[in-house]
C-alpha cells in the first residue's frame, strides 16, 4: 500500500491507498517470453513489484526522487510523506504463519514477501500461450486452465486475480468459455482480448465481438482489450459505442455492467483529442502501460486539462483521473517502466499540475478495484454452514498491553491469525479476497471477505467476512447468507433486509478472544 501523511495548518492525516498493477501475464508466450510462477526467485511477479519499490526507495535514499515536500493541493498549502506498508491483510496471515511452532509450507512467506509493500494486488492474463490449443473446448481453455490454477491457490490468491482469453470468431465457443469460467470457483474477474495476436484487427467492432463484450458486461466482468497504434484504439471507441447502443435496445439493464479496458492508449498518443475523445466516453477505461517518463507528466496535464474543457465529468459521472488505471505489462516492460509510471505519480509535479489525493487513489489502484465484479452489482454467495464468532480483544486484560505491542492481541490479530491456522493445518484453501471499506472508498481498514475452501472438498466455496465490530476491540468473523445483500462500503448500508440478518448473525455468535479457540470453532465447517 501506499501510505501518505498529509499535514494542513498543522492538522496530521494518514492515507492508506491500495496499489493494483492492472496489467501482467502468466504462461509463455509464442516469442519465446515467458512468465510461469508469479512466486519464482527473481522473475515471479511479486519479485518484479519488490524490485520496483526498491528502486524508489534507492532514488528517495540518493535524493533522487522526495519522500516529503511541500506543495500545493486543490490551491491549499500541504505537506505531503509517503511510505510504503505491507497490505494488513497479506502481512498478518503470513506473520502468524511464521511465528506459529508448527512448520508449513507457508512458514517463511514473511521473510520472502518483507520487502514487498507497494503493490498489493495484480491483474494477470494468459500471453499467446504455446499450449493454448491443447484443448478442443476453446482455443484459450489450457491458458485460461493454467492462469485459474495459479490465481486461485494461497498465498497467490491473495495477490493476484485472473482473466481469461477468448477468440471472438469461435462464436458460440467463445461465449461458452466465458459462461464455464463464470460457472466454476476460480479466482477469474475478467477477459482479455487480443486483436493483434488472434487476427481480427480488421473485424474489430464486428457481431462476434460485440456479443462476447455483452456476455461479459451480463457477469459484470471488465473487458481489456490489447492495441497497437491509434488505429485499433478509434476502432474500440467504434466497439463500444455499438455495444452501447445494442445494449440499449436488447439490455438497458446491463449498460451499468458493460466496462471496457483500452490498453496502452496513453502510449504515443499525449495531446492527440481523438485518442482522448475515444478514451473519455461511458463504460471506458485505459492502461497506462507502455507509457514512461515525462510522456506519463505531459499526458496526465493534457488529459485532464482536455476533459475539464470538454467538460467530461458533467457527461459521463467520472473525473478525468477516473479513466486511468496503473499498470505495467510485466514481463514485457521491466521494473524501470513501472517505476516510471509511480515516480510521476507521487512527484510534486502531479499536484503541481492540477492533480489531487483523490486523482493519485483513483489511478493507483481504486478505478481497477471497482472494475472487478463483485463491486458492481450484488453478489451471490453460495449455501454455507452459518457460523459466526465475535473476537474480543486480549490487550484490555494484559497489564501495559498499549504500551508494548507484543503483549495481547487486538481482534483482528486474533482473526487472522485464526485463518492463519487453518492454513497451515492444511484444512482450507482462500481462493479469492474482496475488500470491504468503510462507509467511503476512501477508508480502508483491512476488512474482507475471504472466498475459502475446505483443501478436502475444493469445489466447496465458504465465504468468510471478517469486519471490524469496534475498532480494534470487537470483530466478527462469519459465513455469509445466501440471501445476504454485502456493500462493499460496510454496514452502515446495508439495507433494511440485510441489517436484519446482520443482527441476527451477531446475537447468534459465539465468543473468542484466542485464536487457537477460534480456529477449533471454524474448524468444523470445513470437516
Amino acid at each position: 500500500m501506499l501510505r501518505v501523511k498529509t499535514e494542513i495548518d498543522g492538522k496530521i492525516e494518514i492515507l492508506d491507498m491500495i496499489v493494483i498493477d492492472a496489467h501482467s501475464h502468466l504462461g509463455i508466450d509464442e516469442d519465446g517470453t515467458a512468465m510461469q510462477n508469479p512466486l519464482a526467485p527473481g522473475q515471479g511477479t511479486f519479485d518484479f513489484w519488490g524490485k520496483i519499490e526498491n528502486m524508489i526507495r534507492s532514488d528517495w535514499n540518493e535524493g533522487k526522487m522526495l519522500q516529503s515536500y511541500n506543495t500545493r493541493i486543490n490551491s491549499i498549502p500541504t505537506n505531503l510523506s509517503f511510505e510504503f506498508i505491507q497490505l494488513p491483510l497479506f502481512s498478518k496471515i503470513t506473520k502468524a504463519l511464521k511465528n506459529s511452532t508448527l512448520q508449513s509450507n507457508y512458514s517463511g512467506l514473511a521473510d520472502r514477501f518483507q520487502y514487498q509493500n507497494l503493490i498489493d494486488q495484480g491483474v494477470v492474463f494468459p500471453f499467446q500461450d504455446v499450449f493454448r490449443k491443447k484443448k478442443p473446448a476453446a482455443i484459450f481453455r489450457a491458458s485460461n486452465i493454467n492462469v485459474a490454477r495459479h490465481v486461485s491457490q494461497f498465498p497467490v490468491s491473495l495477490r493476484l486475480n485472473g482473466y481469461i482469453r477468448c477468440v471472438p470468431w469461435e462464436g458460440q465457443k467463445a461465449l461458452d468459455e466465458v459462461d464455464f469460467w463464470m460457472n466454476q470457483t476460480a479466482n477469474i474477474r475478467g477477459i482479455k482480448l487480443h486483436p493483434r495476436s488472434d487476427g481480427w484487427l480488421d473485424s474489430v467492432s464486428s457481431s462476434q465481438v460485440i456479443e462476447v463484450v455483452k456476455k461479459a458486461a451480463f457477469y459484470n466482468l471488465p473487458v481489456i482489450f490489447d492495441t497497437r497504434g491509434k488505429q485499433t484504439i478509434m476502432d474500440l471507441a467504434e466497439l463500444i459505442k455499438k455495444t452501447r447502443d445494442n445494449l440499449r435496445r436488447q439490455s438497458p439493464e446491463l449498460i451499468p455492467q458493460f466496462k471496457a479496458i483500452i490498453a496502452h492508449a496513453a502510449a504515443g498518443n499525449v495531446n492527440d483529442e481523438d485518442v482522448y475523445a475515444a478514451i473519455a466516453q461511458p463504460n471506458t477505461y485505459m492502461d497506462m502501460s507502455l507509457c514512461q517518463g515525462k510522456t506519463v507528466e505531459q499526458f496526465f496535464l493534457t488529459f485532464r486539462l482536455w476533459c475539464e474543457r470538454n467538460q467530461i465529468a458533467q457527461k459521463t459521472g467520472r473525473t478525468w483521473s477516473e479513466f486511468c488505471l496503473y499498470a505495467s505489462d510485466y514481463p514485457y516492460f521491466q521494473e524501470l517502466h513501472a517505476k516510471s509510471l509511480i515516480q510521476n505519480l507521487i512527484d510534486p509535479i502531479f499536484f503541481e499540475n492540477g492533480g489531487n489525493l483523490q486523482d493519485l487513489r483513483n489511478i493507483l489502484g481504486l478505478n481497477q478495484l471497482k472494475l472487478f465484479p463483485e463491486y458492481g452489482k450484488s453478489i451471490k454467495f453460495p449455501p454455507t454452514v452459518p457460523i459466526s464468532l465475535m473476537v474480543e480483544s486480549t490487550q484490555k486484560s494484559v497489564p501495559n498491553a498499549s504500551k508494548d505491542p507484543n503483549l495481547g492481541f487486538n481482534t483482528q490479530d486474533i482473526m487472522y491469525q485464526s485463518i492463519a491456522k487453518l492454513i497451515e493445518e492444511n484444512q482450507i484453501n482462500i481462493k479469492k479476497v474482496i475488500f470491504q471499506f468503510e462507509e467511503t472508498w476512501k477508508s480502508y481498514k483491512n476488512e474482507a471477505i475471504l472466498y475459502t475452501s475446505p483443501k478436502k472438498n475444493p469445489e466447496n466455496i465458504i465465504p468468510l467476512m471478517l469486519m471490524n465490530i469496534q475498532d480494534d476491540n470487537l470483530g466478527l468473523i462469519t459465513t455469509i447468507p445466501d440471501q445476504f445483500d454485502w456493500n462493499p462500503l460496510g454496514s452502515k448500508f446495508y439495507d433494511a433486509s440485510t441489517n436484519k440478518i446482520f443482527r441476527k448473525i451477531i446475537s447468534r455468535s459465539n465468543t473468542s478472544n484466542n485464536a487457537v479457540h477460534a480456529k477449533d470453532l471454524l474448524s468444523h465447517i470445513y470437516t
